[in-house]
């Protein structure tokens, strides 16, 4: 699905009642569309999985949220691999903690020329029980560029930059220090 240059659309790209009926949406492509300010508009209902495998946006200036609400257990987006956001000056994290928590197959991520931008997954409203661990733990590539503001991939107010990685695996380990290495480089 393709959206561009839409002037009508003014608040969500997709209203949660679409939302049953594009149960096969593989892409989703929105660019130009100046006063769009959420992609999806999450409210209370019960569990959509969607098979999204690639989201892309460009050029929305005044998009605020991808997901205007935290969509815990009512939007799933276990397929999705690959994102690339560019242009999206009003935008300040790319998803949820929720949302991250469940992108299991995510292996591409590009984020650039966001001026707003300050974490890539942004702590939400979360059930203080659940235990948070690593989002988007298949992230094979990683593009962070143009983003003045940038400062933490992940952050938690549990646990300083981003929560504490409980598994002491070679992989968790190194995404750790890669991460510590990545949040220096940025705040020098």
């Amino acid at each position: 699905m393709i959206v561009f240059g839409c002037r009508f659309l003014s608040d969500a790209v997709l209203p949660f009642h679409l939302f049953p009926l594009l149960l096969k949406l593989e892409a989703l492509e929105v660019r130009y569309c100046d006063y769009v300010k959420t992609i999806f508009d999450v409210t209370q209902g019960t569990l959509i999985t969607f098979p999204l495998k690639k989201l892309t946006l460009s050029n929305l200036p005044n998009l605020k949220n991808i997901w205007n609400e935290d969509p815990h257990q009512i939007l799933s987006m276990h397929d999705l691999q690959e994102v690339n956001v560019k242009k999206c000056e009003g935008l300040t994290s790319v998803f949820p903690a929720s949302v991250a928590r469940n992108v299991v197959e995510l292996e591409n991520l590009e984020v650039k020329d966001c001026e707003g931008l300050i974490t890539i997954v942004a702590e939400d409203n979360t059930d203080p029980s659940l235990k948070l661990t690593f989002p988007c733990p298949s992230v094979r590539s990683l593009k962070l560029r143009a983003l003045p503001n940038f400062k933490y991939f992940y952050y938690s107010v549990k646990s300083y930059i981003y929560t504490h990685l409980e598994s002491d695996t070679e992989d968790h380990l190194r995404i750790e220090k890669v991460l510590w290495s990545l949040h220096f480089l940025l705040v020098s």
